[in-house]
């Protein structure tokens, strides 16, 4: 009897990004759960429709905004 088995390539991707989707899923519960995280998901909401932030198209002008 063998001890191993084959698992198509497609079939690991497929469980790793549901994974991945499921973490982030958890992480943004998490943020909207926490007192502060909800705080600072209302101000970024609220600096978008009054149009404070910046539109970047590459890392290297993000590094400027941000430094």
């Amino acid at each position: 009897m063998s001890d191993t088995v084959a698992v198509p390539k497609s079939l690991i991707k497929g469980i790793i990004d549901h994974l991945e989707e499921l973490a982030s899923i958890l992480e943004t519960l998490e943020e909207l759960l926490d007192e502060d995280g909800l705080k600072r998901v209302r101000e970024g909401m609220s600096d978008y429709k009054e149009g404070r932030y910046r539109v970047v198209k590459s890392a290297e002008e993000l590094r400027r905004e941000l430094f």
